[in-house]
């Protein structure tokens, strides 16, 4: 066969087979699961996955914290405070939390303010107590995955918004440094 002959037999064949999908197996709703902050309670603890985020960057996390989590943790109506301890977490703090379940609504606000101070992943703990039981802890894992400098810009999921981004002194070019000088 010449080259001409197997152009023109490729070109036959792709005008025509085409790649058929099935209704079925396709998801519309793919985008919108990836694109939301997921929750998962296992014991006293609920870890919150925040999916990718960069390094040096400055984050508020609006959270709706779904009642669900809370089943078997004091009555209806138990109100939750954030923990104040003696060593607040200095990349991870609850800046908003409204501890009561409002009737209309089925999940409690809570905003956080967390830093991505390192690469890989990065796993912070915040605590919520019950307000009429101080002996009921519920422990938040704040999880996320953080992109390094220079792979890339990740997609932030719904609630996430960046509202800074810290300075890197080991930038290079911001160094001073001259280099060594040669002998």
């Amino acid at each position: 066969m010449t080259c001409v002959a197997l152009e023109r037999r490729d070109a036959e064949c792709a005008m025509n087979h085409h790649v058929h999908f099935d209704a079925t197996t396709l998801k519309t709703d793919d985008f919108g699961s990836d694109s939301c902050v997921t929750y998962q309670r296992s014991g006293d603890t609920i870890v919150v996955s925040l999916g990718f985020l960069q390094i040096n960057h400055r984050y508020l996390i609006d959270l709706n914290l779904p009642v669900t989590l809370f089943e078997n943790t004091g009555a209806p109506g138990t109100k939750f405070v954030p923990v104040v301890s003696a060593t607040p977490n200095l990349h991870c703090k609850i800046t908003e939390f409204t501890g009561t379940k409002h009737d209309e609504h089925d999940f409690y606000e809570m905003k956080i303010e967390f830093f991505a101070y390192k690469e890989k992943l990065l796993r912070e703990v915040l605590h919520i107590v019950n307000s009429n039981n101080a002996k009921e802890v519920l422990q938040l894992v704040i999880a996320a995955r953080v992109l390094g400098k220079g792979k890339g810009t990740p997609m932030l999921r719904t609630g996430i918004h960046c509202i800074g981004v810290e300075r890197d002194d080991d930038d290079s070019e911001s160094s001073d440094f001259a280099g060594f000088d040669k002998p």
